[in-house]
């Protein structure tokens, strides 16, 4: 199963353009650019990584207490940690590890602003990428090891101080900013070892001698910070709560329902569904009859046999008269495949054939691999496409009337 990764900063969707890995169903990249949306390649599930300061990871201090307590528990200990008000931000539980006093509790969460996370969410639903997971970078950058773990990338700096925590920074004023942190954690007695350094390819590393005499801190250089990586099954999915997906809310609405009230929520769905079926085959036959009204006040003379078809054959001639592509030219169905292929689409077509409407396209490399994706992708932009192999050879077949 493929997935297709986005880096989004503060200025998506107002910037449409992105990084983006493709990863494989071994979890390696396949591809990777930086575009906009329409030219992000074809997978079976999307996942975003929010970057830059859009989420604020804290620790706070928890009395021990039952799980269904905790949104008021945190929202309470947030209070003065946040300059908005708690029930405007949604809350994000990471981790929770024993404090000192023996009856608290340390429990990390990611802060985001409501309104981001679902307009994002729903600009994503709109160009049919809904996204399965959303992380945050501040999680997802490198972390570990006695020394302090600095990222860059093209959102800014993360500071990962350890595997609880972790900060963005601004590039710009860098050096104060760790100096400032390297001083706290002195005055705290929890000085690092060092502090590693992470740049993304094509990045500069900054001034490491002005860094190191700033901080305080033995500063050296890592290895390259690929965004992508940490982005696993250990960070936290901002997507829980109000923000789940419908399935999963469905699945878990329905675990514990009392076993006596199955019989009678059969029978109301059976009944709901045999209405349904009775409304929609009413509905339908509205439908029918008021396409022959019009096709009848657009066509006098002309009978109505098959009103649907006859208006579309009107609707190619005139297309053709006015020097338009009809919907069934090779031209135009060759265009509709090209945009779901996405960037492998000059080396994912080995052949091509059109003949009485149809257009035959051989798939090979990354085409034949993500064909199942692709024929989704089209699903989902209003047009049915099959898939035939003949031996080795696999095949994506559009044909006039599966366009709508």
């Amino acid at each position: 199963m493929t997935r297709l990764l986005l880096a989004l900063d503060e200025q998506w969707p107002t910037r449409p353009d992105c990084p983006w890995v493709l990863l494989g169903p071994d979890g390696q990249p396949v591809s990777e650019g930086h575009s906009e949306p329409r030219h992000w390649p074809a997978a079976a599930e999307c996942e975003v990584v929010l970057t830059g300061a859009q989420c604020l990871w804290l620790e706070v201090l928890l009395p021990r207490a039952a799980r269904r307590d905790l949104p008021r528990l945190l929202a309470y200990a947030l209070e003065d940690r946040l300059l908005k008000d708690p029930d405007t931000q949604h809350l994000t539980l990471t981790h929770r590890r024993p404090a000192d006093e023996a009856d608290k509790d340390l429990a990390g969460v990611l802060v985001i602003a409501r309104e981001r996370l679902r307009n994002l969410v729903a600009q994503l639903t709109a160009i049919g990428r809904s996204p399965r997971r959303v992380m945050a970078e501040v999680q997802t950058a490198p972390a570990g090891g006695d020394s302090w773990q600095l990222s860059l990338g093209p959102a800014g700096a993360i500071l990962r101080c350890d595997a609880h925590g972790g900060l963005a920074l601004d590039t710009d004023i860098l050096s104060p900013l760790v100096a400032g942190q390297a001083a706290a954690a002195r005055a705290a007695n929890r000085a690092p070892a060092g502090l590693e350094l992470h740049a993304a390819p094509g990045l500069p590393l900054p001034d490491l001698p002005a860094l190191e005499a700033d901080s305080g801190l033995p500063t050296r250089s890592g290895a390259p910070y690929q965004w992508w990586q940490g982005a696993s099954g250990k960070a936290a999915n901002l997507l829980n709560g109000d923000f789940a997906p419908r399935s999963s809310t469905s699945r878990l609405a329905a675990i514990g329902k009392p076993l006596a009230l199955a019989g009678a929520a059969l029978g109301i769905w059976l009944a709901a569904t045999v209405g349904e079926v009775l409304w929609l085959k009413h509905s339908l036959s509205g439908i029918g009859e008021r396409i022959e009204r019009v096709y009848r006040s657009s066509f006098p003379n002309a009978p109505a046999v098959a009103p649907a078809a006859q208006m579309r054959q009107q609707l190619n001639l005139e297309r053709a008269r006015h020097g338009l592509l009809r919907d069934d030219d090779a031209l135009a169905l060759l265009a509709r495949a090209t945009e779901a292929l996405g960037n492998d689409a000059a080396g994912s077509v080995a052949a091509l054939r059109y003949e009485e409407g149809r257009l035959d396209l051989t798939l090979s490399g990354q085409g034949a691999a993500r064909a199942e994706a692709v024929v989704g992708l089209l699903a989902s932009r209003g047009v049915l496409a099959d898939l035939r192999r003949d031996g080795a050879t696999l095949h994506l077949l559009l044909r006039p009337e599966t366009l709508q």
